[in-house]
């Protein structure tokens, strides 16, 4: 970096197979990245042995900078911090950032679900919050190795108001030079919604059979069931004004074909005994669909299966 481009300082919040992938592009473009992740075990061994990634992307970086918690983040000055934790925990993540928050610090939404970046943005700011569609997937094979098991490129990365356009451009320069293909859109919310739809077709159905991404998509029964949740949101995001383009579904049942014996983190989440993101993404839909006087009864139907799932009689 030269003087007139000085060296992007990020903080990564979350080192699940998001945050991971993000601080291995970042680091290999040349940026400074902290990697923070309460899990210390994990922290650990990522200062220890770096981060790899396998399968679809092959990489392998050092990292020397690391928190146990988010409060550490503070001593670094950072220009950017991404929130890559699961929703569940954005909340909880806004609130503790924004004790440490400076006025030149920007954050960043690289969750999945709807309206993340809303509640980011009511604490520091639209100014400074961006939001990223993130079209990878993987899971943890180890603490510090991510299984990569698709890449859909791209990715896409926005800012909320025209004042974080430059911002926006250096995260997806940094990421392009290192591989990660990332395109500022026009409008980002039509990503949003697309990749939640993806998301909300298929994660939960997994979540309930128990079963991989392909054993969903090969079995005639479910696939109507993934084509019929689809169609179902698509028409909530038509009446909100969401342009998903022509030949939707088939875009969609292409990309989630193409997604192989992938987990989906819901998946795994209910398996860990972990709150899923279904208040995201199915749920969203439903909440919407509501807004709107528009029926979602599939979308409706899994989202109380999968709380019922999440929670035991005693809860």
């Amino acid at each position: 970096m030269t003087e007139n481009n000085p060296q992007l300082k990020i903080g990564i919040i979350g080192l699940g197979p998001v945050g991971a992938t993000l601080a291995v592009h970042f680091l290999e473009a040349g940026a400074f990245v902290v990697a923070c992740d309460i899990d210390p075990q994990k922290i650990d061994m990522i200062k220890k042995d770096g981060i790899v990634l396998k399968h679809t992307i092959e990489k392998h970086v050092q990292i020397e900078e690391v928190c146990y918690t988010l409060p550490e983040l503070e001593m670094y000055d950072l220009d950017l911090v991404i929130i890559a934790t699961k929703a569940t925990a954005l909340g909880k993540v806004v609130k503790q950032l924004s004790e440490i928050a400076t006025e030149k610090m920007y954050v960043l939404c690289a969750q999945n679900g709807i309206d993340n970046e809303q509640k980011a943005s009511s604490e520091f700011g639209e100014d400074k919050t961006l939001r990223m569609v993130i079209n990878y997937a993987g899971n943890m094979s180890d603490r510090n190795t991510v299984h990569v098991s698709f890449f859909n490129p791209p990715n896409y990365v926005a800012s909320m108001m025209p004042q974080g356009n430059h911002m926006a451009e250096k995260i997806a320069e940094l990421l392009n030079s290192a591989g990660l293909e990332t395109e500022i859109p026009e409008d980002i919310q039509d990503f949003v919604w697309e990749k939640a739809i993806l998301n909300a077709a298929l994660s939960a159905v997994c979540a309930i059979t128990r079963r991989t991404m392909k054993d969903v998509m090969s079995f005639p029964k479910t696939l109507e069931l993934v084509e019929a949740i689809i169609d179902e949101s698509a028409r909530v995001a038509d009446v909100e004004g969401i342009e998903l383009g022509k030949k939707f579904r088939r875009f969609c049942i292409q990309y989630l074909k193409n997604a192989g014996h992938h987990r989906p983190s819901m998946l795994v989440d209910l398996e860990d005994g972990r709150r899923t993101e279904i208040d995201f993404l199915n749920g969203k839909i439903v909440e919407y669909g509501r807004k709107h006087y528009l029926p979602t009864p599939l979308n409706q139907s899994v989202t109380a299966l999968i709380h019922m799932l999440e929670y035991s009689p005693e809860d």
